[in-house]
């Protein structure tokens, strides 16, 4: 019985250790999943604001050293384009400037950049003629939030 006593104590301190383990690799997946959604989240939040021309309020997701820029050269487009629709085509993840592998469940690692494809239906005067774009977003982590660095210049072409 006296042998049993060593396998005991281990199992005991064993048992703690892969609960622990369990926990930190539930809550890495967590902060992955968290990235993702708060992505997808300022994504759509930005478009939805754009598309619809207040340019004031997605102002908000642009990085602050683009911020002035982007809402000079918005004014043009609230003047010029109309927007019939737009819709998210692709999210490429990004850390440090090398690809993260997608999932079935997202992305298989954390990332702190991102490349949205977006699809725009607009028309810019002086035409009235409907064109489709495409336009790629670069997103980045910045102080924990989701900024765009956008380029408005592919919507005055």
């Amino acid at each position: 019985m006296k042998n049993s006593t060593p396998l005991i104590h281990f199992i005991f301190k064993a048992i703690p250790a892969c609960l622990l383990f369990a926990l930190f690799s539930a809550c890495a997946q967590y902060s992955i999943m968290n990235l993702q959604d708060d992505l997808q989240t300022n994504v759509y939040q930005f478009n939805k604001r754009f598309s619809g021309k207040m340019m004031d309020l997605s102002a908000g997701y642009v990085l602050m050293d683009k911020r002035k820029d982007f809402l000079i050269n918005s004014n043009k487009i609230k003047e010029k384009v109309t927007f019939f629709d737009s819709s998210l085509l692709d999210i490429q993840y990004f850390n440090d400037d090398q690809p993260v592998k997608k999932t079935s469940e997202g992305a298989e690692k954390e990332f702190n950049k991102a490349i949205a494809t977006m699809r725009y239906q607009i028309s810019t005067l002086p035409s009235n003629q409907l064109k489709t774009i495409i336009v790629e977003q670069k997103w980045v982590v910045d102080e924990g939030l989701w900024m765009v660095e956008p380029d408005l210049d592919v919507f005055l072409k």
